[in-house]
Parts: structure tokens; C-alpha cells; sequence
């Protein structure tokens, strides 16, 4: 049992650490507002009593596997964090070896995930209590969860035995679990009606054994669900074996490599080569230089691009393979986990230089330059600008294609005589694309801000994701309460008080980005010009932003036109 004080070491970092402890909170918000959009349509259209405590089962359960999946992230740095820092060859220099490492850095990220998980499961008794839902399908989807955990985290394992940077590491294990989840099931959609036995690898998908828990399946075929649970199992312990000799494998060509490259620089300073001559800047503006020197920055611009353009995709997948009451049940937990991915891939890329800056202490070094706050800040908003030309196309390119679509093939016969309600609908799609850039806009310049103020990378994205991206969510979920209250009373689809609710969540939206571009640019400039970084507040933050809007109010009603 030499993999015990492994635990027990890594244990003791993560006991010190903040984040064990917020984690278990984020799992248990994230599971409230996905029931609280659910909550609403009881009342609504789409909802009933008999179909209340499904949805709200599907949609937590969705978010629970969603949030399983995503565990990947907490093992795919722990064995390349260990290569960089140097402590890997102390450890393997010891009575463990790399399984042992392999299993106390699976045992203690595990731990802490199945305490999140473990503060999660007592949400999915809401369902029970609604009605609707037996226990027994509850208990098997609660089983699910634990499983699809052990995979993803022995494929953050495998991904991180041989690699060395986060980034890398942390896209493979991504990929991986998305293949494991997704493959399987497409191929035995694809090849099931040619043969029975490829259509059974769909069952070394944990998606597969969510699907196999529902009442109707099992009871047409326990049989499958068990078989499932225990494939994915079994899939896991497979990649943590490979990972074992995959990282023993790459830990003796990375001493051989490093005996070679100590010749090679021993031969290298034998013929004293000439020093590379460093590139002059020229005209081109120090801190823009800076910035284009970041590695990475592109790639998780690239990642949230297409996060954000998912949704539709499997929002399409859902409405073709799903009922209509089966897709809106997933359909907000989908919503929240790309919102929420997008916005953090966006965060991290944006406030990383001030991060950065900060630890290292080059930022009161740029300060003491001629450059100044106001240079520093606009040299960052200009890269950002340049990086963001092309995943902003990504971003806008669905609502877009929407708009034309709607337009050209969508018969005027369809809603009633006239072309209102297609020049409604295109106007909103079009107005969502304003919203898509000034959204974009919103978190850079809070994320800049945020990545000013924290002392940390982890804090800068949850600040800026909770302000930039949970705001307009709440807007959405309140707004979707209104639009349910008006069906309930008879508006007509056409009316004028249907459209107004309709647009209401992207008006208020809208208003909500420009005052945090407004109010966070003002601030980082103020705080970055005075060299001094304040403690951010709630408080004082919702308390400047109320006096900023009553002030403007008052402004503009004094205001005549000329």
C-alpha cells in the first residue's frame, strides 16, 4: 500500500486550498438553476404535473453527467505538474512506483469529486417528491454518475502520464472523454441495422447507460444496463493501466533524452556557437509584443468559439432523437454547461497576461515605464481585437445562417397573411448577433478587469463567468417565467405583449453588457493607474453599478433633443 501517502500528501495540498470547498458549492448551484428554469414551466406550456418530476430528473441528471465528464480537467495536469515542477523523478526515486503515483493521484482528485458528487445526489430526491419518477430509475441514473466520474478522471490520467504542458493535456483528456461518450454511440446508431454485434459497442458509452436507466429500457432490457455499468468500468481501469506504462515508458525516454541533451550542450559550448540576435521591436508597441509571445492564447480562443456554436449542434441532435418535453428538459442544462465552458475558455485567455504579470512582477515594471495604464490597457484591447476576428465569425455564423434560413425557406402561409412574424423573427436573430458581440466585449473587459484584481487565474475565470455569463442567465430563466405567464393567459402569439416578452430578455441583456464594459473598463483603468489593486466586493460593486444606472436615468430624462 505504498500509494497511501500519495493520498495522504495530496489530500493535505487540496484540505489547504479553497477550491475543495467552493467546488462542492458550484456542483450544488449549478444543479439549483438548472431546477429552477423546470420549476417555472410547471406552470407554463410544457410542463404538468405528471411530466414535472421528469423533467426535472432529466435535467439534473444531465448535469450531474455533464459535470462527471468535465472531472477530466482535474487529472490531466497532476502528472505533468510533477515533470515540471521536477518532484517526479523524487517521487519514482522512492519505494513507489509509477502505478503507485498513478493510483494516489487518482485517489485523492477522486475523493474530492465524490464529495461533489456526493453533495449533489441528495437534488435528485426533488424529482421523487415532484412525482412522476420512480426510485428504483433514480437509483440507476445516481449509479451512472460515479462511473462516467472514474472514466473521465483515468483519462485525465492517461492524457497527463506523457505530457508536459497543461494545455495539451488538458485538450487530449478532453477529446478523449468526448470520444468515449460520443463514438460508441454513433457507431452502433450507424451499423446497428447491419449487424447486432457492432451495434453492442454503443455500451462502452456511459452515455448509453444513462440511456438504459430509464424505466422504459430497463424494462425492456435490464440486462444491457448492467452489462454497460460494468463496460465503462472496465474501460476505466483499461486507460489506467495504459497510463501506467504509458507514463513509465515516457519517464525513461525522458532520461535518456536528458542525458543526451546534457552532451549535446557540453558539445554545443565546446564550438561556441554565435548568440541568436534578438528581434528589434522597431515601431511596434512593447506590451502588443508582449502579448503576442503568450502561447495558447489562440487555441482557447479556438475552444470557446466552438463551445459556443455546440449547443445548436446538439440542440439539433436533441429535437431529432428526443420528445419536445425530453429536449427542454436537457435543453437548459446543455445551455448552462456551454454558456459556462465558453465564457471560461474566453476568461482564461483574456485576463492570463494580468495574471501572469502580477505573479512574476512585471506589471509594476510596465507601471514605472513611460507607457502608462491608458498605453496598457488599449495595446491589450487591440491584440484581443485581432485574436478575436475570426472565432467572432464562428460565433455569429449559426444566428446568421438562422436568419437567411428562416427567411428564405419558412412559407409566410405558415404563421398567418404578411411577413411580420419573419421580419420579427430575422430582426431578433439578427439582434441576438449585437448581443453575441457586445457579449464577447462585456467579458474581455471584465475578465481584464478580474484578471487585475485576484490573485489567482481560477478566481479571475469564476468572477468573470459568474458576472459576464450567470447574469444573463438569470435575465433568461426570469424573463422565461413572464413569457409562461402570458401563454397561461391567453395573449395570442401575435399580439404585441408576446413579442415584447419575447424581447425583453435580449433588451435587458444588452443593457446589462454595455454597463459592465462601461463600468469595468473605468475601473481597471483607474485601479491599474493608481497602482493599487483593491479586494473586489460584491457589495460595493452592485452598490456603484445601481448609483451608475440612477444616474444615467436621471440624465437622460433631463435631456432634450436639439
Amino acid at each position: 500500500m505504498t500509494f497511501l501517502p500519495i493520498i495522504e500528501r495530496e489530500l493535505r495540498v487540496r484540505a489547504r486550498s479553497q477550491a475543495a470547498y467552493w467546488t462542492r458549492f458550484a456542483v450544488v448551484l449549478a444543479g439549483m438553476l438548472v431546477c429552477l428554469p423546470q420549476l417555472m414551466w410547471w406552470s407554463g406550456p410544457f410542463g404538468t404535473y405528471a411530466t414535472l418530476g421528469r423533467g426535472l430528473l432529466n435535467g439534473l441528471v444531465s448535469t450531474a453527467f455533464l459535470l462527471s465528464c468535465g472531472a477530466c480537467l482535474l487529472t490531466a495536469d497532476v502528472i505533468s505538474l510533477e515533470r515540471r515542477e521536477g518532484t517526479l523523478g523524487l517521487l519514482l526515486l522512492t519505494r513507489v512506483n509509477t502505478f503507485d503515483v498513478l493510483l494516489g493521484k487518482l485517489g485523492s482528485a477522486g475523493l474530492t469529486s465524490l464529495c461533489a458528487i456526493v453533495a449533489f445526489l441528495p437534488m435528485l430526491m426533488f424529482p421523487v417528491l415532484a412525482g412522476g419518477v420512480a426510485g428504483g430509475e433514480v437509483f440507476r441514473k445516481g449509479l451512472v454518475l460515479p462511473d462516467t466520474l472514474f472514466l473521465a478522471l483515468a483519462a485525465g490520467l492517461w492524457a497527463s502520464a506523457a505530457g508536459y504542458e497543461w494545455l495539451k493535456t488538458a485538450r487530449t483528456a478532453l477529446l478523449l472523454v468526448a470520444a468515449l461518450v460520443l463514438v460508441p454511440g454513433l457507431v452502433g446508431l450507424v451499423f446497428g441495422p447491419v449487424s447486432a454485434a457492432v451495434a453492442s459497442i454503443r455500451l462502452l458509452s456511459p452515455l448509453d447507460t444513462l440511456f438504459a436507466a430509464g424505466d422504459a429500457s430497463y424494462k425492456g432490457s435490464a440486462v444491457d444496463y448492467w452489462i454497460s455499468l460494468l463496460l465503462v468500468q472496465a474501460v476505466g481501469w483499461t486507460l489506467l493501466v495504459a497510463a501506467g506504462f504509458r507514463l513509465r515508458s515516457a519517464w525513461r525516454e525522458e532520461r535518456g533524452e536528458t542525458t543526451a541533451s546534457a552532451a549535446a550542450t557540453f558539445e554545443w559550448f565546446k564550438e561556441k556557437p554565435q548568440w541568436p540576435s534578438v528581434r528589434p521591436l522597431g515601431d511596434e508597441n512593447p506590451i502588443a509584443w508582449l502579448l503576442q509571445q503568450q502561447r495558447g492564447i489562440q487555441a482557447l480562443l479556438w475552444a470557446g468559439a466552438l463551445v459556443g456554436v455546440s449547443y445548436d449542434g446538439l440542440s439539433m441532435i436533441g429535437l431529432r432523437f428526443l420528445s419536445l418535453n425530453s429536449y427542454l428538459s436537457v435543453a437548459w442544462a446543455l445551455s448552462l454547461a456551454t454558456t459556462a465552458l465558453e465564457g471560461a475558455f474566453f476568461a482564461w485567455a483574456v485576463s492570463r497576461f494580468f495574471v501572469e504579470a502580477r505573479r512574476a512582477g512585471e506589471l509594476e515594471l510596465l507601471l514605472t515605464t513611460p507607457l502608462g495604464a491608458r498605453e496598457i490597457v488599449s495595446a491589450q484591447w487591440q491584440v484581443l481585437k485581432r485574436r478575436f476576428r475570426w472565432p467572432m465569425v464562428v460565433l455569429l455564423a449559426p444566428a446568421l445562417v438562422q436568419a437567411v434560413f428562416f427567411w428564405l425557406k419558412i412559407p409566410p402561409a405558415a404563421f398567418g397573411p404578411g411577413n411580420s412574424y419573419k421580419l420579427q423573427y430575422v430582426l431578433s436573430r439578427l439582434f441576438g448577433c449585437v448581443n453575441i458581440v457586445l457579449g464577447v466585449g462585456a467579458l474581455c473587459w471584465v475578465g481584464l478587469w478580474f484578471g487585475l484584481k485576484t490573485g489567482g487565474q481560477a478566481r479571475a475565470i469564476v468572477w468573470t463567468v459568474s458576472l459576464a455569463k450567470g447574469l444573463p442567465y438569470l435575465i433568461a430563466v426570469l424573463c422565461s417565467a413572464l413569457y409562461n405567464a402570458l401563454v397561461n393567459s391567453g395573449v395570442g402569439l401575435r399580439s404585441p405583449p408576446f413579442w415584447i416578452a419575447m424581447s425583453l430578455p435580449e433588451v435587458v441583456t444588452l443593457v446589462l453588457y454595455l454597463g459592465l464594459i462601461r463600468l469595468a473598463r473605468r475601473r481597471l483603468l483607474g485601479e491599474l493607474a493608481g497602482a493599487e489593486v483593491i479586494k473586489f466586493d460584491l457589495r460595493q460593486f452592485i452598490s456603484s453599478a445601481a448609483r451608475d444606472a440612477l444616474a444615467a436615468f436621471r440624465k437622460a430624462r433631463h435631456w432634450t433633443p436639439s
